[in-house]
């Protein structure tokens, strides 16, 4: 039986990837876990591989083409095996439904076997087929009031609610979808929906498009003679939500200090003589940011919905900047690791980061965030800060001051920290008093060492 390949969904905010390029062409024999195709996402570039042994049946998209996450893209199975073309080319690929306890009835749980993202704010406790009923309806679990024993959104919860929402005239499309068909030109009116009580979904409105041969938009458009416009799409669109995101909802302070770095560029020197492996300023500052964020004194905070988390690992995201954006690798329990473990790791993945060979795991799981522009000479900014962290430290340039130390005037040098934190989960004087540390450790940096 043939086997559909689907776009892969890596990660929760990827709504569509790209096919960079097929490697199988059609009738080619292929082994399962070879490599199909490779596609860009709005993060890394990856491969996908086929899900079965066999034949390479039928492929619907080709190179270029950008494609809705859990779409079927082509078909592997038997030589000679007949596959039919989706109705109005691709579509969204099934998942397979969770098993519907009692009370929710057979049509409902048959709406929500395509998979997409819960729209929630906050984490809300809820069962698997809770999560895709709400996703497939464009609820937010929020405002579904829970039954389950341990206070738990269930199945036969999100179906009182969408029946309520029913009787109050209330259904009729997803937000997704409404927003889809904004970007498309789909007119709504014509569709009817296949959600639960005929509400329109995201998959109803790409089928209606690919149907009526909607026009694509071009991603370069020649407005005028000298004139070029490009349309955000890919990582870079990605990075301009997020940043526009965190921007609007977050109550964002920076604090702005200065460390004194003589004593750290000096064993820096020293220590560097005759290594083949260099240690960097940065590499300094992500362990200093370790070790002062491991300390019982600075708690390491997020925040999730209107709760604060208290977070027991330290798991540095630092910002590599690529030609295609900003990506942001993360340091798994930099404050168990040694000033060379940390900073052999910190190298490894950056190189990775700039080859495109990070995996969404390697992206995943920061609790606090470096992003270093040292290099180019700024004194001082207000870094953005990547949610869902609550914290980012700015690296600045260092600078030769003219001050007094110790009694004496001299040239020393100075290090330039921005730190951005949210107001609503970390107050300006515990802010304070991690960046007192931070300098502290910067300034006696044997005990980075130790």
């Amino acid at each position: 039986m043939a086997v559909e390949v689907i776009m892969p969904k890596a990660g929760m905010d990827m709504q569509e990837g790209k096919i960079i390029q097929w490697f199988k062409n059609v009738g080619d024999k292929v082994a399962e876990g070879d490599a199909l195709l490779e596609i860009e996402t709005d993060k890394v570039n990856m491969e996908v591989e086929a899900p079965a042994d066999g034949v390479l049946l039928a492929k619907y998209y080709e190179d270029g083409e950008v494609v809705p996450v859990v779409t079927v893209i082509a078909f592997v199975g038997a030589e000679g095996e007949k596959v039919e073309q989706p109705a109005g080319g691709a579509v969204p690929a099934a998942a397979p439904a969770a098993a519907a306890p009692a009370p929710v009835a057979a049509p409902v749980a048959a709406s929500v076997a395509k998979a997409a993202p819960v729209i929630t704010t906050g984490y809300v406790p809820a069962t698997p087929l809770a999560k895709a009923m709400a996703a497939e309806n464009g609820i937010s679990l929020n405002a579904v009031a829970p039954t389950g024993e341990m206070g738990e959104v269930k199945a036969r919860d999100v179906v009182k609610y969408l029946e309520e929402l029913s009787a109050e005239g209330k259904i009729s499309v997803t937000p997704l979808a409404k927003r889809i068909a904004l970007d498309l030109g789909v007119d709504l009116a014509s569709i009817v929906g296949t959600g639960y009580n005929n509400k329109i979904t995201k998959a109803d409105v790409y089928g209606a498009a690919k149907a009526a041969e909607a026009p694509v938009v071009e991603e370069i458009v020649v407005a005028s003679v000298g004139v070029k416009r490009v349309k955000l799409s890919g990582m870079r669109k990605v990075v301009a939500q997020r940043m526009s995101q965190s921007r609007t909802e977050i109550p964002e302070v920076t604090q702005n200090s200065k460390a004194d770095v003589t004593d750290l560029m000096a064993l820096r020197a020293k220590i560097n003589e005759g290594r083949e492996v260099k240690f960097s300023v940065n590499d300094f500052v992500l362990k200093a940011v370790a070790k002062a964020l491991g300390a019982d004194k600075n708690p390491l905070v997020n925040i999730q919905g209107d709760e604060i988390v208290y977070e027991e690992s330290v798991n540095l995201g630092m910002a590599v900047a690529i030609d295609a954006g900003l990506v942001v690798p993360v340091l798994v329990d930099a404050d168990k690791k040694s000033m060379n473990e940390l900073a052999t790791y910190a190298k490894d993945m950056a190189k990775k980061a700039r080859a495109g060979k990070l995996t969404m795991d390697e992206m995943s799981g920061s609790t606090f965030t470096v992003t270093n522009v040292g290099m180019y000479g700024v004194e001082s900014f207000t870094p953005i800060i990547n949610q869902p962290n609550s914290c980012i430290l700015g690296v600045c340039a260092i600078t030769d001051e003219y001050c007094l130390y110790k009694g004496e005037p001299m040239f020393r040098k100075k290090l330039g920290l921005s730190f951005a934190h949210d107001h609503r989960s970390l107050d300006g004087a515990p802010a304070a008093e991690f960046m007192q540390a931070l300098r502290w450790l910067l300034e006696h940096p044997y005990e980075l060492l130790l």
